[in-house]
């Protein structure tokens, strides 16, 4: 474990400060909500603190609504309460916006729950929104004015970490012919995609965002992903479990609509291992990476194995035809 203090930690911190102070400043009944709005709105990237303060803002406006409504007919009631959670979360899944529902329940709540005696409900559910408004309007300027993310510099970084565990893992597979753990590479490869798809969906007034490097990584990513798949077409031919490779075989036939009878023989498996090597070493060159060149190929070995073993069964057949051949003869005269 260790303790760090990252940079959206403090954003927040200072977007809760913000928030406070304008709420002090203007005079604000509840700065609480101003400041559970800029917490729940601070998000690792601009677009992001705007889709979630909209959500917010949605689940806000609705949950508003009936709260102000139902305060009108009675505060503090529990039947009403429960009734009006009902009606919140119906209308949020009748507008699609599921990802509202939470936050229209906790306003309504709030304004049923918390209104005080005399006070007016719909004044009070318009403070709840403003507040609201505000909360998420400090986040996003704070997220774009303070140190905004480098989704560059993270693209670059995530990007470098696949090419990284791609090369060192592609040269291990192929030096021990199968064996490598290779499932972090899978998780490498949605990490970048992730960065990929924040830094093209990042709000950018500046216009600082570079095309060509989305195109690029894009590229990269489908050589990534074909490296990995014939990777892992090398671990189910090289599994130690016999039954990986039978399962292997019965599944390329079935995929193909034909009766599947049993595995794929030695000498094909062979022959398959040999194609995604091929495969592999043209993606590594591909990226400009490092191309290994001593390649284990265990396949052939078994494959080797099985036509010595076949090519003596065939001899013994043919000398135990040959002695009852010799015998026939003798027996006839006998």
């Amino acid at each position: 474990m260790r303790f760090s203090i990252g940079m959206r930690n403090i954003k927040t911190a200072v977007a809760v400060l913000l928030c406070v102070l304008i709420s002090f400043a203007l005079k604000l009944e509840y700065p609480f909500y101003a400041a559970i709005a800029t917490v729940i709105a601070m998000e690792s990237s601009i677009t992001s603190s705007y889709a979630a303060g909209k959500n917010r803002t949605m689940g806000t406006l609705v949950g508003a609504a009936f709260g102000g409504l139902f305060a009108f007919i009675e505060p503090h009631n529990a039947y009403l309460s429960a009734l009006g959670i009902v009606y919140v979360i119906a209308v949020c899944n009748l507008l699609k916006w599921n990802k509202s529902v939470s936050i229209a329940c906790i306003v309504f709540l709030a304004i049923m729950l918390n209104l005080r005696d005399g006070e007016p409900a719909f004044a009070y559910a318009l403070h709840r929104v403003l507040d609201t408004l505000l909360g998420i309007g400090v986040a996003v300027l704070v997220n774009y004015f303070l140190i905004p993310p480098k989704h560059d510099r993270n693209l670059e970084k995530a990007r470098l970490t696949v090419r990284r565990h791609l090369s060192s893992l592609a040269r291990q597979l192929l030096r021990q012919g199968g064996g490598i753990h290779i499932s972090p590479l899978k998780k490498d490869l949605a990490s970048l995609q992730k960065a990929c798809d924040t830094y093209k969906e990042e709000f950018d007034l500046a216009k600082n965002k570079s095309h060509d490097l989305v195109s690029r990584i894009e590229q990269e990513l489908d050589v990534y992903r074909n490296t990995y798949s014939h990777m892992r077409m090398i671990r189910l031919l090289t599994d130690p479990d016999p039954q990986g490779v039978a399962s292997l075989g019965t599944s390329l036939l079935q995929a193909s609509n034909q009766k599947a009878e049993s595995a794929l023989a030695p000498e094909s498996q062979a022959v398959i291992y040999r194609y995604h090597v091929a495969c592999i070493l043209g993606e590594l060159q591909t990226l400009g990476l490092m191309v290994p060149t001593d390649i284990a190929y265990p396949l052939e070995d078994i494959a080797q194995s099985d036509t010595f073993l076949s090519s003596e069964t065939r001899q013994q057949t043919n000398s135990e035809k040959t002695l009852e051949n010799d015998r026939s003869p003798v027996t006839q005269r006998s």
